[in-house]
């Protein structure tokens, strides 16, 4: 069988050429027209570098000028203009066979279309680019970035852990993440594992983290978990800061918001001792539910501790008396009353005797009084006989 070249030639899926010196394409097989569009006459009609794009053109000179000097093309890419405006990346190998003589030397080439390589060499690099922009970010954020595998492991973990906790990367890989949370949380932060991996995002949730040390370092997380990943191949990517100065400036906070509320409540619900077996409960400011029941606790510890006869109610000061705060006015007496101590109430506007008389409340064992000075009046006088409790079938007061 004889070998046709030239059956070769037209069959080939690579773009075969030659060219003069002058610039011009002189042989060309049909794969041209099939990658580029251009037919085989409108290739050769005019310089082959008028179809390089602009910004190839003077490293292709320069290669073809190489080519006439006997250095032989091994790889050389560029692009090459297609008849609908498009570029194609042709990669090219080519020689001059110099043993020709110099006007007849041609420069025999062939080219493939490698624009796919090309292309995917360009995202393969913008890629690469994107991971050392992550890597480096990665590296030198402040805050403490980790991802975390269904197993329970650190798989990464950026220098920031090793600068806040002590622990290195590698020492916080090496062992399953929960032992190094403080055993009061590790219940709470498995849960939230758990929940991560069932696809839940977490926005904050904090927990305490030991530190190398063995102190401990509040940490507030933000994580979720990729779902795109295929089973066990999923991680939970998770971000954290150190919180540790805002949880003890809010412990101490609420210390002292305790602190004064004590001070606030003792002050606002005072037992004044008049004699040693009176003493005056001055009412100031707004009822709530804690309050009342402040008063009647402060007021049944009082005569438990003091032993006196009478308990002055001053209601002067409470800026409304609703039917709920009467009610519990009207329990305090008769509670102080099983104690052995009489109840003087006093400061009653004309809209709080109202109230009273609507609800029907039985007022045996209270003494109201006009004012303070004749409340207080009223049980020096009466002596420790006179202010002793009354039977029970006995309505004492005047309005």
């Amino acid at each position: 069988m004889v070998l046709s070249h030239e059956k070769l030639f037209q069959v080939s899926a690579g773009l075969l050429a030659t060219a003069d010196a002058s610039g011009r394409f002189q042989h060309l097989n049909p794969a041209w027209e099939r990658t580029l569009g251009w037919t085989l006459d409108e290739l050769r009609s005019r310089p082959f570098i008028e179809f390089v794009h602009p910004g190839d053109r003077q490293a292709t000179l320069a290669q073809t000028a190489e080519l006439f000097k006997g250095r032989a093309t091994d790889r050389f890419d560029n692009r090459y203009l297609c008849k609908d405006g498009s570029y194609r990346w042709l990669g090219w190998s080519a020689e001059v066979d110099m043993s020709e003589p110099a006007p007849e030397r041609l420069i025999y080439a062939t080219a493939l279309d490698v624009t796919a390589d090309r292309e995917r060499l360009s995202q393969l690099a913008q890629t690469i680019q994107q991971a050392r922009v992550y890597e480096t970010l990665f590296r030198v954020s402040v805050g403490l970035l980790v991802t975390l595998d269904m197993n329970g492991y650190f798989r990464h973990a950026n220098p920031s852990w090793e600068r806040l906790l002590g622990w290195s990367p590698a020492e916080l890989t090496s062992r399953p993440f929960i032992e190094f949370v403080h055993p009061d949380d590790r219940e709470s932060t498995l849960a939230e594992a758990a929940a991560l991996f069932q696809g839940k995002t977490v926005i904050r949730f904090d927990n305490r983290y030991a530190c190398k040390d063995g102190s401990y370092r509040w940490l507030a997380w933000t994580a979720y978990m990729d779902a795109d990943v295929d089973g066990s191949a999923r991680l939970v990517y998770g971000t954290a800061h150190d919180v540790t100065s805002y949880k003890e400036l809010l412990g101490e906070l609420e210390r002292t918001l305790a602190r004064l509320r004590d001070t606030m409540q003792a002050m606002s619900t005072p037992l004044i001792p008049i004699t040693d077996r009176i003493v005056v409960m001055p009412l100031v400011g707004q009822m709530d539910p804690e309050r009342i029941s402040q008063v009647m606790s402060v007021a049944l510890e009082g005569v438990q501790s003091t032993q006196v006869d009478v308990v002055i109610l001053d209601v002067t000061g409470l800026k409304d008396i609703d039917t709920r705060v009467a009610a519990a006015l009207v329990d305090t007496a008769r509670a102080l009353l099983l104690l052995g101590a009489r109840t003087v109430l006093t400061g009653i506007r004309p809209a709080v005797a109202q109230t009273l008389v609507g609800l029907g409340l039985d007022l045996s064992g209270i003494v109201t009084k006009g004012t303070l000075q004749s409340a207080i009046a009223f049980a020096l006088q009466a002596g420790p006989a006179a202010a002793a409790p009354s039977p029970p079938a006995h309505r004492a007061g005047r309005l």
